[in-house]
């Protein structure tokens, strides 16, 4: 059920990104914005990294000899990459932007082609109200999984900032270079201005999208702190009074969740059958919303620090 909501809402994303791919071509044709080719770029970028997605998640549970637990480390790797792809679309506009910027005021304005306004605004319209139609898309078939989907998070936020860079600087250009302070520099470096500021607005998000997929093939604890509540919760919660909990390991590597708990008692020796009890009473509370879960308790005879504060 899961790989359906994902599939379906990648298929949408895919031809949302094509179309607005090919609109910003054509809008680039008739205006001579760079800022518009940039983003129409972008958008097919956008479009082959749905289709890798999608064979994701056709893959990623399938186990192997070589990946014994399944595959899901690439859907962090494809978090990574797009992370890194939507960092260098922006830094491809920033520079872009600045080149513009200081030949027109080195006195080569005669090799800036001037913007045609029209275009760029019914374009920015379209994109924008796709771009964020999709994003919203995105987030509530991600939600209804339980937040899980790293893909549709991914996706997400690719799209929210697509959608941003391409309302901020069609609506912007617009209205400078067609309103009544429209000579001077602003007919050939309005999009310029907007890209360095719609950059140093957005640049976080896909910081935040590296930051969270390399903690995530490095093997490192889940970060999402409402996620590891809810976890700890069943946890604390289901474990036997007998079992004192020493510790909480709790990783996260695509859409695949691994869990260790580290006990001890203060009884002479282990019940080997209270530990596989209460192992298949929290595996099957959390599996409700987490389908691909690992799950563990580790019996120490000496207690350990709690690891989820590493």
């Amino acid at each position: 059920m899961e790989q359906n909501k994902e599939n379906r809402a990648l298929l949408v994303g895919a031809a949302a990104n094509i179309v607005m791919a090919v609109m910003a071509w054509a809008t680039y044709y008739y205006s001579n914005s760079e800022a518009i080719l940039l983003d129409g770029n972008y958008s097919f970028i956008m479009f082959l990294g749905v289709l890798v997605a999608m064979k994701i998640v056709a893959v990623r549970a399938t186990k192997s000899k070589t990946f014994p637990l399944g595959k899901f480390f690439y859907e962090s790797l494809y978090g990574f990459i797009k992370g890194l792809m939507i960092f260098g679309v922006l830094v491809m506009s920033v520079v872009t932007a600045v080149v513009r910027i200081v030949m027109y005021f080195t006195g080569l304005s005669d090799n800036i082609p001037m913007l045609i306004p029209d275009p760029i605004l019914y374009y920015a319209l379209a994109c924008a109200v796709i771009c964020y139609g999709v994003s919203f898309f995105y987030y509530q078939q991600n939600r209804s999984m339980g937040n899980t989907s790293i893909l549709l998070k991914t996706e997400q936020k690719a799209t929210f900032v697509d959608g941003t860079l391409s309302l901020g600087i069609g609506v912007g250009v617009f209205f400078l270079s067609s309103g009544a302070g429209g000579g001077g520099f602003i007919p050939y470096l309005a999009d310029s201005f907007f890209v360095l500021i719609l950059a140093a607005m957005l640049i976080k998000e896909p910081l935040t999208i590296i930051k969270e997929s390399v903690i995530e093939l490095a093997g490192g604890t889940l970060q999402d702190e409402k996620k590891r509540a809810i976890f700890e919760a069943a946890i604390t919660g289901n474990m036997p009074e007998a079992f004192n909990i020493e510790g909480i390991f709790i990783s996260k590597n695509g859409s695949q969740y691994v869990v260790l708990i580290y006990i001890s008692t203060d009884e002479a020796y282990y019940i080997k059958a209270d530990i596989v009890a209460a192992k298949t009473k929290i595996s099957h509370i959390l599996m409700k919303d987490h389908a691909h879960l690992l799950l563990d308790i580790i019996p120490e005879s000496n207690p350990i620090s709690d690891l989820s504060q590493g």
